[in-house]
């Protein structure tokens, strides 16, 4: 197996992980994968993506510094806010909240991909998180829609052109 590989496992396990803590650093959480316990971080500042920042094993630990893509921040993200913010109000269901999805332009085959749906309480605020993420990476042109209608969309066009 690959580092990127192993990279990529460990980034889908922290998609799924339930168990995250908040520090000072950002909110962490550690997976068991290929004998090691992996440590994946979130930022703490809110932008960027997420890093397997460590493991450890039997011969010790290891400082890693391994970025994961825009895509699968955006799973981890789901995951920590979900492990991290208190339950949901019970008028707070899927039935009553809006629904945020994510789509960036793919200039190489010239479509708008999915890259998240937010849902519940934060769910406008996980967008912005992602949003974040995706301009501070500057992947292309983005559009963000609230319950199917259009919140903004840059234009793929002109995305990234600069007027010096």
């Amino acid at each position: 197996m690959t580092t990127s590989d192993l990279a990529a496992a460990v980034f889908a396990a922290a998609a799924q992980a339930t168990a995250w803590k908040s520090t000072n650093l950002g909110p962490r959480t550690e997976i068991t994968h290929a004998g090691y316990t992996w440590t994946v971080q979130l930022p703490a500042e809110g932008h960027g993506v997420a890093r397997i920042v460590g493991r450890d094993g039997y011969g010790g630990a290891e400082v890693l510094d391994i970025p994961a893509t825009p895509g699968q921040t955006i799973g981890i993200v789901e995951a920590a806010v979900s492990a991290l913010r208190p339950a949901d109000d019970p008028q707070d269901s899927p039935a009553t909240s809006p629904v945020y999805r994510l789509q960036r332009w793919d200039a190489f085959d010239e479509v708008w991909e999915d890259r998240g749906e937010f849902t519940g309480r934060r769910g406008r605020v996980n967008a912005d998180f992602a949003v974040a993420s995706e301009r501070a990476l500057d992947t292309g042109a983005l559009r963000l829609f609230k319950d199917g209608e259009l919140v903004f969309a840059d234009d793929p066009a002109t995305h990234g052109l600069t007027d010096d």
